[in-house]
């Protein structure tokens, strides 16, 4: 048994369990370790230096990088046989040399004499056997297992769908719950993967409180807002961080308080965008306090975590699952591990078998659970039960606990009868219950949210871009839907990661001289994105064609007198009300400017395919270009504008002409498309050529005057920013009312409001919904004889 003085070793599982039992037993000088942490003393350790220096000598993604140091405990130095095993062996004396290995020399002289007791470890893995040989020269040694109960078990309740599995599981909470048994003792297990939302919507049904493990910093919008506005400088995160949350709110500032500790840590860092999975990996083992109810069922990983008088459910014993079944994939085959004196998989998942088995069998109060089906397929019953011996029974659905599960079934029951004729169980009962369900019933418009409700929702915070702008205006429904709830997913492209490497490579390399190649290659190599052959071809190529695009852009410089430029400029203005933080956003590629900062125009680089139509904007539609005067306007309110463009820095293949060469026609290409101030005295600021403009499209002049069709006098630029402004107030306004209903625009043929929508396919968007608006062709709004929005060549 346990005694005073000694060391006790226990499996990482169950070291919290083993410290409550020590506590109540009163034990005095008793140290414990889980079995990673005595491996890591005995043998060597290793941090995130370690790991970083992997990834950045030998490009090592940073899950590949923790697998090879993994296997540094597996060889020893006169290991022999394979490459694989040399690699190793090579990788360890390496991280030797670089002192990136932690040694406690003192440990093993600690142990000498001591009574070292493996609580709860058997079997032993080989590696353990080996630790173990060596210490009994040295140390006292025991092996304490708790001794065997085999509780009598004789059920196995099976369902055909795992939403039953779950849906019984929690009837049988309810019934716990109201023989006063503690929601504290019930625990379950194996309810992990696709059983995690289902508990989670089905215990909400029973009212039945639970604790996810799923409250960590990486799960929370400032968390993921930190990560991907991530910047060499962390600093500047941090700033981003400070100007969208209140950090007078408690929960945002212990959040921040956490973030700036995991931060601290990486000192020797010179560069954050390069340890973002180091950063995620701290945000996800980071937990943030949440409120809980003074009981709660709690999800186990193991059999062994329950106390004694706990109620444990087992879900999910199928084969496969329960125990999980390996194969031979690890980076040492069978093979190499009998030559390494290593566990091989078959032994493994041998030795988990029994552990399961046995686990099973020292379970007082447990209840097994198993499904036929799931959305993953067909599901078999666990080859635990070839020993165990347990009777199957499918029993019977409860409808004692919830209503809302019971209508809800219902509804499926008389969906079957409907459809096919096929009268299930209990649709008499259940229909005899609630015979004014609802049934049939739809609603596709959709119902007003109280104003305070969304403001609650939102935690009294609003940031607003262009881009969020943009999509209310297209459809209020589609904002709230992807602004509001947050359903739509970034997925990151080949075109995403190509569309930021330009723009960062253009930020760089126009304001100083740098190492193209090299920060091109850099970006890349810390973006963690897997390219396939096509794509590492294609940025080859893209290389040279960003070279001669920033150098082209170097010459159209030499036209422009406005010599002061700011890149990737972030300008934020404050919308805020006396209950709201709003604010509005925009970062802006390009601003250049002269040195009195009176003059000023705005460049936005594309790699797509650039939209100047600016005859929506009346609408709040297309409103990106206007956005950026306002913008540019707000930091500098002295400055008149001299034009505002897009500049397309990726185009498609060119077709070749008579009158130009190649290269004449690509450097037409990226000359600025956009719109132009009618002042000439401003204009040639600017562009000193634009008479015959070697930087600006279209854009010459005839004996009447300035020939470009996009030109704007400084009434109209005003103009312009006024209509900004009045949309940005108007989507506030609207917004904060809760104002979200299903209203596409279309203008003429063009349904705005529904292309590229994410989600056309759940909002029952009918035709009487659309909004047929005005079409405007010469930006008639503005005043004056308007401007032609086509191109010129």
């Amino acid at each position: 048994m346990i005694q005073n003085n000694s060391i006790l070793i226990v499996p990482d599982n169950i070291k919290m369990k083993v410290l409550r039992k020590i506590e109540v037993q009163e034990f005095t000088n008793v140290k414990i370790m889980t079995l990673s942490e005595f491996q890591k003393k005995y043998y060597f350790d290793y941090d995130d230096k370690t790991i970083f220096y992997l990834m950045e000598k030998y490009h090592y993604q940073y899950d590949v990088a923790k697998m090879y140091l993994s296997k540094l405990l597996e060889v020893e130095d006169n290991s022999f046989g394979s490459s694989k095993i040399q690699k190793i062996i090579d990788l360890k004396q390496e991280l030797m040399e670089q002192k990136l290995l932690s040694f406690c020399p003192s440990f093993r002289s600690y142990l000498v004499g001591k009574r070292i007791i493996f609580y709860e470890c058997e079997p032993f893995s080989v590696s353990l056997k080996k630790i173990v040989l060596e210490l009994k020269d040295k140390c006292i040694v025991e092996s304490i297992m708790e001794e065997d109960h085999y509780y009598h078990h004789d059920t196995i309740y099976q369902f055909h769908t795992i939403e039953e599995e779950v849906v019984y599981v929690a009837s049988c909470i309810c019934e716990l719950s109201y023989q006063k048994i503690s929601f504290h003792q019930i625990k379950l297990c194996g309810a992990s993967g696709e059983y995690l939302g289902l508990i989670k919507r089905i215990f909400e049904w029973f009212h039945i409180p639970i604790v996810f493990q799923d409250n960590s910093l990486y799960a929370t919008k400032i968390g993921q807002d930190f990560l991907s506005h991530l910047e060499k400088n962390i600093s500047s995160t941090f700033q981003y961080i400070e100007e969208h949350y209140s950090l007078a709110n408690q929960g945002y500032l212990e959040i921040y308080n956490q973030m700036i500790q995991i931060v601290n840590s990486y000192g020797w860092v010179d560069d954050f965008r390069k340890i973002k999975n180091f950063l995620e990996e701290d945000f996800k083992n980071t937990m943030i306090k949440i409120d809980h109810y003074d009981e709660e069922v709690t999800i186990i990983q193991s059999l062994a975590e329950a106390d004694s008088d706990d109620y444990v459910f087992l879900l999910g014993f199928n084969q496969g699952e329960i125990p999980k079944i390996y194969k031979d994939e690890d980076y040492f085959n069978d093979d190499l591990k009998l030559k390494l004196g290593l566990e091989t998989t078959n032994e493994f998942n041998q030795r988990t078998y029994l552990m399961w088995l046995k686990a099973i069998q020292n379970t007082k109060n447990l209840i097994i659970t198993t499904k036929e089906s799931s959305s993953l397929g067909v599901h078999y019953l666990s080859s635990l039960n070839d020993d165990l011996k347990l009777e199957i029974i499918s029993p019977n659905i409860n409808y004692h606990y919830s209503n809302l599960y019971n209508q809800l079934i219902l509804g499926e029951k008389i969906d079957s009868y409907i459809k096919y004729g096929e009268k299930e169980k209990d649709l008499e009962l259940l229909y005899s219950n609630y015979p004014n369900i609802s049934y049939g019933s739809f609603q596709s418009n959709y119902q007003m949210i109280p104003p305070e409700k969304i403001k609650n929702y939102l935690n009294h915070q609003l940031t607003l871009s262009y881009s969020s702008m943009n999509s209310y205006y297209q459809c209020g429904f589609r904002y709230y839907l992807s602004s509001i709830l947050k359903l739509n997913i970034f997925e990151e492209t080949f075109y995403t990661i190509l569309g930021n490497l330009f723009h960062h490579i253009l930020a760089i390399a126009l304001e100083k001289e740098v190492d193209i190649e090299k920060e091109y290659d850099d970006y890349l190599r810390i973006c963690n994105y897997s390219f396939n052959a096509r794509e590492k071809f294609f940025l080859e190529r893209l290389k040279k064609e960003l070279e001669f695009v920033i150098q082209t852009i170097k010459k159209q410089n030499e036209v422009n007198s406005l010599k002061k430029s700011y890149f990737e400029e972030k300008i934020i203005v404050d919308k805020s009300r006396d209950d709201m933080n709003i604010t509005f956003k925009g970062f802006v590629d390009k601003i250049i400017l002269n040195e009195e900062e009176n003059v000023l125009a705005i460049v936005d680089y594309k790699t797509g395919n650039p939209d100047l139509n600016l005859n929506h904007i009346i609408y709040g539609l297309n409103l990106q270009l206007p956005v950026y005067v306002y913008l540019a306007r707000k930091k500098f309110p002295e400055a008149q504008v001299a034009g505002f463009y897009l500049q397309k820095i990726l185009n498609s293949e060119i077709s070749k002409d008579f009158k130009h060469t190649y290269e004449d026609l690509k450097i037409g290409k990226l000359k600025l498309q956009g719109y132009s101030n009618s002042d000439l005295a401003v204009l040639e600021q600017l562009d000193a050529s634009y008479y015959e403009s070697k930087m600006i499209q279209g854009m010459r002049t005839t004996s009447k005057g300035l020939a470009s069709k996009k030109v704007l006098n400084h009434e109209q630029i005003d103009k312009l920013e006024a209509i900004t402004l009045e949309k940005i107030d108007e989507v506030i306004e609207h917004i904060l009312r809760a104002n979200f209903e299903i209203n596409p625009k279309r203008i003429g043929m063009d349904n705005l409001g529904c292309k590229y929508c994410q989600f056309r396919d759940i909002c029952f968007m009918r035709e009487d919904d659309i909004l047929d608006l005005k079409e405007y062709k010469n930006m008639e709004f503005l005043g004056g004889d308007g401007s032609d929005t086509e191109e010129t060549s």
